[in-house]
């Protein structure tokens, strides 16, 4: 299961801690698209946690979390945010290899979402055994949302690297800046052809509401897949 380096990952997520409004903005629509599905109560896995902005959040209304990072130093932050959450077992951590998050997943038991934000599944490159092996660990009825980089967005569009990779990469694939890979590619055709047969794509918007070209003026979109019965 091919991802971008660390490097990339941390850029992103150095992205995603800014303050802009905008960002922010996101942040909280995305959070409370994640409680709504997940219900008053219901275990969230955040898959890609970073330094834990965003399980804080959760768990401090109610929420049970297993947050999963790749990266011990993100975690090792996260570690120092949400003391608390983590002495009173509202946060589980994981960090590593995707063993670990399996382990703390089969501990506390399937969840009612998965939260994916910011991008994290922009640097797998297929995202097919990823979605089947989270698919195991959400309750019937569950859902995985999640924030990808919106592959026609239009400011994008503008630059030379996007047109190199456009054309070999129509459905999913690498996306490279100076000679290295920073992310990868998934068009929503791509993702429905992945999400099958444990998930169907149930809603796909603009991260950035009321803007004039809808989606194209949207550097990120929502992504919606349901958990198949």
């Amino acid at each position: 299961m091919p991802v971008a380096s660390d490097s990339a990952a941390a850029g992103v997520s150095r992205s995603a801690g800014s303050n802009t409004s905008r960002v922010q903005d996101a942040r909280l629509s995305f959070r409370e698209r994640v409680t709504s599905i997940a219900g008053a109560g219901g275990a969230i896995l955040d898959f890609g946690c970073g330094t834990g902005t965003d399980a804080a959040w959760y768990a401090q209304r109610g929420h049970r979390v297993v947050a999963y990072d790749v990266s011990p130093g993100m975690v090792e932050v996260l570690k120092l945010r949400c003391q608390h959450d983590i002495e009173s077992r509202r946060i589980a951590l994981a960090v590593g290899g995707l063993d670990a998050m399996e382990h703390a997943l089969k501990a506390g038991g399937p969840v009612a979402v998965i939260a994916a934000n910011f991008a994290v599944l922009n640097h797998v490159q297929d995202l097919g055994p990823l979605l089947h092996q989270l698919a195991a660990h959400l309750l019937p009825g569950g859902a995985l949302v999640g924030t990808v980089l919106n592959p026609l967005y239009r400011h994008d569009m503008r630059r030379s690297w996007w047109w190199r990779s456009a054309f070999r990469t129509l459905g999913a694939g690498p996306i490279q800046q100076n000679g290295k890979v920073t992310s990868y590619r998934h068009f929503v055709r791509a993702m429905r052809r992945a999400a099958g047969p444990e998930f169907v794509v149930e809603e796909v918007c603009a991260a950035r509401s009321g803007t004039r070209l809808g989606m194209l003026d949207s550097d990120f979109l929502f992504v919606t897949l349901r958990r198949q019965p």
